[in-house]
């Protein structure tokens, strides 16, 4: 071993160090870059000379150059970036509907129900007094406006939701894209300078970051590898990479396959769009009920992930709201024009859904029950002259032409009966009013003038859910609003059921209406029995409850995603301190071989002055 062996290790040395250096200037310039994390150099001793006495050192060399990153923990932190993402979503939009009902402050659609009856209650006072009946078509018609204005705001919700989606999804073939472009770089970089493209691999995880808090990807890196020159540092061998969402790949190394949307069809407001995978086949492949977590999981989660044969987004929290609110205001509406319709009128039309014909099972339509209800006939001097109870149960049908059938609703009505047990057969029901049955139209018409009727129901739902004599018009949230004619003029809303002069039956019925029980149809064949103010202060409560169970969970989900947060840093982060102690570590290391290159070069000096 000569003399400029040891010019060659201090010059290792030196290279070394001023590796050394850059690195650490390298963290300490980016040490508040997001998604950087930290490096080092691997330093390893250069082969030796095999020599008598024995082996004589070459100096030093870099390695490589790994960045300190621990591929467990990072999973981690992204599926808790994904939780937090996800829970956030659900709570700020919780929040957001929680303020279409501001029921706890005493206003809205609760303080319009106790105005409304406060308003019928007003009108039993004072029967005949048309500036009651004002006042209760006001209240009404508030009632009717924020019921749907609130459903309204939820549609709305939901587009807008849908909106979001998109904007979401376009966002992840993005990143998918771009993660797809950097593998190619990474596989170029690594695959030809046999060194850690770590720049880029960071780049990639910070995008892998911000995928994940969109959509429940998962990621494969192939078989990991342990580097034991830094402690605790897994990392991936960037070969075999991909991304699967929902079981479909959409990265696979350098090649990227985007996710595609598509308006739902039938759907009631025409804007819920399904996210698709293009698969070898040019098959879609419907993956929205797949998606679970991050923020597109979220909305789907509010919005809903399909369409139902009505229209309505099926598994969205937003659409069980809207049904409740539709289930509320159907139940409204028909338990109050089941009870106007005890206040007589001329003629009776009952309007059945479409597809009711004379064989079809009154109970097989949905809204009607088994029970019974009473035809009354008054005189024009408000005198009951005859009642008849007719019973339906599961076998009653709307009508026989043949007339061979006892048990069809229009039989019953005109059935030849001694209503009063005296008998007369000139005074009961037949006698005043006869029935007819077509194309899913009841009419129940006068046989001779002077005198008028009124259904009773006991259970069936008939009055309310055919609207023979309608207060409410409209069917649901969307459509309430007061009968046009009674907006138009109020004084002709009656609070009588017998037609005489400070008769108030009606609206003593509609008093005690707020107290009785009501069976609310809930989507998918479901009901319920509640009061009309119950029921509402129910679905209330589901959304504070949803909204705040919601936060909650948020909660907990940004516990641990800061613990994980903490760790990653832990590991991965820039430590301004220890940056610093390296940089002087590295920086002694230069001097000392700087020194030892000084001292060779004397030694050359010397050796060429006994030369001369």
């Amino acid at each position: 071993m000569g003399i400029f062996d040891g010019l060659h290790i201090g010059y290792s040395g030196l290279n070394a160090s001023q590796s050394g250096i850059n690195t650490t200037s390298h963290n300490i310039s980016n040490v508040n870059t997001p998604g950087y994390t930290g490096q080092r150099i691997n330093q390893q001793v250069n082969p030796p000379l095999h020599s008598i006495p024995g082996d004589s050192g070459s100096g030093v060399r870099v390695e490589t150059i790994n960045r300190i990153h621990d591929e467990f923990v990072y999973a981690r932190l992204k599926n808790s970036s994904a939780k937090m993402e996800h829970h956030q979503f659900l709570k700020e939009t919780l929040q957001e509907v929680t303020n279409y009902f501001p029921d706890l402050q005493e206003s809205a659609i609760a303080n319009d129900l106790t105005k409304f009856f406060s308003s019928w209650s007003d009108v039993a006072q004072y029967p005949n007094d048309s500036a009651q009946k004002v006042i209760l078509a006001q209240t009404t018609s508030t009632l009717a406006h924020d019921i749907k204005e609130t459903r309204e705001q939820l549609v709305g919700l939901q587009d807008r939701l849908d909106e979001q989606l998109v904007m979401a999804v376009d966002e992840v073939n993005s990143i998918a894209k771009q993660i797809a472009d950097i593998n190619k770089d990474i596989n170029r970089v690594e695959s030809t300078y046999e060194a850690n493209a770590n720049d880029l691999r960071d780049r990639r995880d910070e995008l892998e970051m911000r995928l994940t808090k969109l959509i429940d990807a998962t990621v494969f890196k192939g078989k990991l590898r342990s580097d034991n020159s830094v402690d605790r540092a897994l990392t991936d061998q960037g070969k075999d990479y991909n991304i699967n969402i929902a079981g479909h790949n959409i990265v696979d190394g350098a090649s990227y396959h985007p996710l595609y949307l598509q308006a739902s069809a039938g759907s009631e407001n025409g804007k819920l769009t399904n996210v698709y995978f293009m698969d070898q086949d040019r098959r879609k492949v419907d993956l929205t009920p797949k998606i679970k977590s991050g923020r597109v999981g979220a909305i789907i989660a509010l919005r809903g992930d399909g369409v139902d044969e009505k229209g309505h987004a099926t598994n969205s929290k937003i659409q069980e709201y809207i049904d409740s609110l539709d289930s509320f205001s159907k139940g409204l509406i028909e338990g109050v024009n089941s009870i106007y319709a005890h206040s007589p009128q001329e003629q009776i039309v009952a309007n059945f859904p479409d597809g009711v014909n004379d064989g079809v099972k009154l109970v097989d339509v949905d809204g009607l029950n088994e029970g019974s209800f009473d035809l009354i006939v008054y005189d024009q001097n408000g005198n009951e002259v005859a009642r008849r109870q007719i019973e339906i149960d599961d076998q009653t049908i709307f009508n026989d032409p043949s007339a061979t059938e006892k048990n069809s609703l229009v039989e019953k009505i005109n059935r030849i009966k001694d209503d009063n047990g005296d008998n007369d057969g000139s005074n009961d029901f037949d006698d005043f009013f006869e029935a007819t049955f077509v194309n899913g139209q009841l009419s129940i018409n006068p046989k001779s003038s002077g005198y008028s009727v009124a259904i009773e129901d006991h259970g069936t739902n008939i009055a309310g859910l055919t609207g023979v004599h309608r207060f409410f018009d409209g069917s649901s949230a969307k459509d309430i609003d007061l009968n046009v004619a009674l907006a138009r003029e109020p004084g002709r809303i009656r609070a009588y059921g017998k037609p005489i002069d400070g008769n108030n039956d009606v609206a003593n019925k509609m008093v005690a209406f707020q107290f009785q029980e009501v069976q609310f149809d809930l989507p998918y064949g479901n009901k319920k029995r509640d009061t009309v103010e119950g029921f509402y202060r129910a679905l209330t409560s589901d959304i504070a409850s949803d909204a705040a169970n919601a936060g909650h969970r948020y909660d907990a989900a940004e516990v641990l995603h800061k613990s994980v947060e903490a760790q990653f840093n832990s590991v991965s982060g820039v430590d301004m301190d220890e940056e610093l102690v390296n940089l002087m570590k590295y920086q002694t290391a230069y001097q000392a071989n700087a020194k030892v290159l000084t001292t060779v070069d004397r030694m050359i000096d010397a050796l060429l002055g006994i030369k001369q």
